[in-house]
């Protein structure tokens, strides 16, 4: 069993040796978001989580699909929920085959905001850049500051701003030039 295990992540790692950000990489993978803001007098607490699959169109710059699952707890109420689907970009600053790198992703989506038992729609953009630290040629471990700015119905005439961290875990497969 050792061998096989052994065997299948040999063959991976080969594959993957030229893998991270160029041109026709696969970007598979999610993150986990963390904030806290102040609506009215009422503050709030969010956790997301938010899985994504992207392309490499050209080097070091990919494009794909997110969903965000937000779970937003407010000082004193019950809780609420957001779902959010959207389409996003992400540059990567420095050359390819870096243990270190820099990125910018942006993303805005659409989806639903539930609450005590209402549903209501939303929109928004996410602004997010860090260091994605490569552990193999085709893994990155990703540290971000995040920009949320979330409207639509479910908020009235009122933008919720929040300013978060995220992490995140990033598998580069495919093709690419070598």
């Amino acid at each position: 069993m050792k061998k096989v295990l052994f065997a299948a992540l040999m063959t991976i790692a080969v594959q993957g040796v030229f893998a991270q950000v160029n041109k026709g990489q696969w970007l598979v993978g999610g993150n986990a978001g963390f904030a806290s803001h102040k609506q009215g007098e009422v503050k709030a607490t969010e956790f997301t989580i938010s899985p994504n699959a992207g392309y490499f169109f050209i080097d070091k710059f990919a494009g794909g699909l997110r969903i965000d699952l937000t779970s937003l707890k407010y000082k004193g109420a019950d809780a609420s929920s957001e779902f959010l689907i959207s389409p996003f970009l992400r540059y990567y600053f420095l050359e390819a085959a870096q243990k270190l790198n820099i990125f910018a992703d942006a993303s805005y989506g659409f989806g639903s905001v539930k609450d005590d038992g209402e549903s209501a729609s939303q929109n928004g953009f996410v602004i997010s850049a860090g260091p994605a630290v490569f552990l193999t040629p085709n893994t990155a471990l990703e540290f971000a500051l995040q920009y949320r700015s979330m409207g639509g119905d479910a908020y009235g005439d009122d933008n919720r701003n929040t300013f978060g961290l995220k992490v995140g875990f990033q598998i580069h497969l495919g093709g690419g030039k070598k």
